[in-house]
């Protein structure tokens, strides 16, 4: 009964109402979180979420979504009259996406500061219904009664009855706001861990991601990938060693990107490293003598075929995704890595016509060698 209760005042989505009238907020920045996520053991990319996990003030905030409710394992109610969000745990219902296509292109989103919102914790606990029990006033215990085999046999296999109650906590905010993106919430994951009634456990490595667990007992860090840990610090140390100028956030930075946009295009992401270091030394201010921009030296005039502008071509970002695109493009069309180089540096009229040479794909192919021997010299591994 006490299930059935819970169940018609929760739902598995966040209404909000367009005829609320919303408080005055301030708006802030939150940043992508560009790292892996891992919940129980399962590996979650940011960018496939509808509602990515972003940063503010330090802080991870994860998005209040069916989605993530399912992964996660918990229901939501807003009552935005009282101003009370309602926070329910249970158990998680899937360990994947539904799909696993890009949602969100590691766009750092615009949030609001929801003031004046309180939080509700609740948790589903258990008491012992005792026994022996009573009847009319009369005590007896339950072999007197006609069911007693019946409650005998629940005794010896359950050795209780379960009867679901509420645990409630409020939510300390004191030091870290509710916000808003769009019609999601999204709260500190942190709140939700520790001594608190849901009692999840987080763990985050820079170089990997973070790590959740919502099971009791079972520690985050029992989930770290040390060999993907190393070898994304192994690949930023090489980015450093060849560009001394790049500081090691940075380097992370970029580290996360090449593997970004090498799932999105299906490539290698030590190919892109490699054409990289060999086309700027990892400058994202780079011109070259005829023109090209950028980390992966793109032609503006190619660029512009897709919408891209020259100045666009400065970011680190967009001159990897398309210099991933452009290079993941000719290896469909190839399928041959030597033909490929060969086209994304002397374009592919030269490869049909044969009056290319391969000396820049032996060059990529020679860096790339050196890379996995760096990693594998130094003991940072292939992140296997």
């Amino acid at each position: 009964m006490a299930k059935k209760l819970v169940s018609v005042w929760l739902s598995l989505a966040i209404l909000l109402s367009s005829t609320i009238t919303i408080y005055a907020e301030d708006e802030v920045q939150g940043q992508f979180l560009n790292r892996n996520i891992d919940i129980n053991g399962n590996r979650i990319a940011n960018y496939y979420l509808e509602y990515p996990l972003f940063t503010y003030d330090g802080t991870t905030y994860f998005p209040l979504t069916q989605e993530m409710g399912e992964l996660l394992g918990f229901d939501v109610e807003m009552d935005w009259e009282s101003r009370t969000l309602k926070i329910l745990k249970k158990e998680p219902v899937r360990t994947v996406l539904a799909e696993e296509v890009l949602k969100s292109n590691l766009e750092n989103p615009k949030a609001i500061v929801l003031n004046d919102v309180s939080v509700l914790m609740m948790a589903e606990k258990e008491r012992k219904l005792k026994l022996p029990v009573k009847l009319q006033g009369v005590s007896m215990s339950a072999e007197y009664l006609d069911i007693a085999s019946q409650l005998k046999r629940i005794r010896e296999q359950a050795g209780l009855i379960k009867i679901p109650e509420l645990a409630v906590e409020p939510m300390d905010l004191n030091d870290k706001p509710v916000l808003q993106v769009d019609d999601v919430i999204y709260l500190p994951i942190r709140k939700l861990t520790g001594n608190s009634c849901f009692g999840w456990d987080v763990y985050y490595d820079n170089y990997s991601g973070i790590y959740i667990s919502t099971e009791n007992g079972v520690p985050a860090y029992s989930y770290f990938d040390k060999a993907e840990s190393d070898y994304n610090k192994g690949l930023a140390n090489y980015i450093m060693s060849r560009n001394k100028n790049i500081t090691p956030g940075g380097a992370l930075m970029l580290v996360f990107l090449f593997k970004h946009e090498a799932d999105v295009y299906d490539v290698d992401e030590l190919l892109l490293i490699a054409m990289a270091q060999r086309e700027s030394t990892f400058r994202a201010d780079a011109i070259g003598g005829r023109g090209p921009v950028g980390l992966m030296q793109i032609m503006p005039k190619t660029a512009q075929r897709y919408g891209i502008s020259r100045d666009e071509l400065f970011d680190p970002h967009v001159n990897i995704e398309f210099g991933a695109r452009y290079i993941s493009s000719h290896l469909d069309q190839y399928n041959d890595e030597t033909l490929a180089l060969c086209a994304y540096n002397q374009g592919g009229g030269a490869v049909s016509r044969g009056t290319y040479n391969t000396r820049y794909a032996r060059n990529i192919t020679g860096t790339q060698e050196t890379l996995k021997n760096y990693l594998i010299k130094n003991g940072y591994g292939l992140g296997e």
